[in-house]
């Protein structure tokens, strides 16, 4: 019987053109990839700076609430509001306890507080937005791209106390100083995240000059609590650098 070889026939590959289904999942992979990467750009680079924004923001709202309160207060006391504190000293002239009228001192609450209730109220129901471009920090386009955003609100009442300071103005002369220190927390929701930050801020409300030998402490009462204080010294200025001589 005759051997019959076997023909091999070789089969030549086309070339298959790709289905458009495949192209747009393709497309739509490396989108969502992009996606993902300025996500995270956002996550790690911005949101620091979004979060000063935001702690710029309240402090410049506290301090118009403040100041608004405190404008509320010289027109319903007048003088007395100057007469908020009475020093008192011991027989040898230091001072030693500063007294708060808890009169005034009610007031100032109370205007204070319903001031800063209604801007955090309207901070609440009015979103701040921010552009992108403040956002990525660039000069020339401050003002461009979409605004981003912002979402604030208090996260229960504010806390107000009223606390005396003094510093030293000289030999033997004090400067006493009410001040309104105002601690609120505040929620903040920015795309893709919400934190919690707490805000300080200090105004002061009324000044007064006292002559007499400086303490180094000194005693006030805090809504019935007595409460200690340090005096605050001032800095001496730094000394001028001598100007090399000048050649002939």
């Amino acid at each position: 019987m005759p051997f019959r070889r076997k023909r091999i026939v070789r089969r030549s590959r086309s070339f298959r053109v790709p289905k458009r289904g495949s192209l747009f999942f393709l497309a739509l992979v490396i989108f969502m990839g992009f996606m993902i990467q300025i996500l995270w750009m956002i996550e790690s680079n911005l949101h620091p700076i979004l979060l000063v924004i935001a702690k710029s923001k309240v402090k410049n709202i506290a301090q118009e609430a403040v100041t608004k309160g405190i404008h509320d207060l010289e027109r319903s006391l007048g003088d007395e509001l100057k007469q908020t504190m009475t020093v008192q000293k011991d027989p040898e002239g230091r001072i030693t306890f500063v007294q708060i009228d808890s009169k005034v001192q009610a007031q100032i609450y109370r205007h204070i507080s319903s001031r800063l209730t209604q801007e955090f109220k309207h901070l609440e129901d009015h979103p701040v937005e921010v552009p992108l471009g403040q956002i990525l920090e660039s000069n020339i386009f401050a003002h461009s791209g979409p605004d981003i955003p912002i979402q604030l609100w208090p996260k229960g009442a504010a806390k107000v106390s009223i606390i005396p300071k003094m510093e030293s103005h000289g030999i033997n002369t004090v400067m006493v100083a009410l001040t309104v220190r105002i601690h609120n927390e505040m929620g903040l929701v920015v795309p893709f995240t919400e934190k919690t930050f707490s805000i300080d801020y200090e105004y002061p409300v009324a000044y007064a000059v006292v002559v007499g030998e400086v303490p180094e402490y000194y005693f006030y009462n805090d809504q019935g609590d007595i409460k200690k204080g340090q005096v605050q010294t001032l800095m001496p200025p730094p000394p001028v650098p001598a100007s090399p001589p000048t050649k002939k």
